[in-house]
């Protein structure tokens, strides 16, 4: 099993692994949930805070799951996900 490291820097909210590194922009994210819900392999889970727009925010705690299909990118409303490998 892939560790994950999962931080905060600045309004980006990262899960990383040595395969891949997902990244979410709070400052972006409206809280929608379309990437928790759509995810195939549940990579996400809501923040427990609250971001600067007052919603909670997906976070790529799973990101060992993730098998870089960019589905959460791509149907991100917001822009607000990147998947990097």
């Amino acid at each position: 099993m892939t560790n994950v490291e999962v931080k905060k820097d600045g309004y980006l909210s990262i899960g990383k692994t040595e395969a891949v590194e997902i990244s979410v922009d709070t400052f972006l994210c409206k809280g929608c949930g379309i990437c928790l819900e759509l995810c195939p392999r549940k990579v996400f889970e809501w923040s427990k805070e609250l971001s600067e727009k007052g919603v909670h925010y997906p976070i790529p705690v799973n990101a060992d799951k993730c098998v870089k299909c960019k589905l959460c990118e791509l149907l991100c409303p917001d822009f607000a996900i990147a998947v990097k490998w």
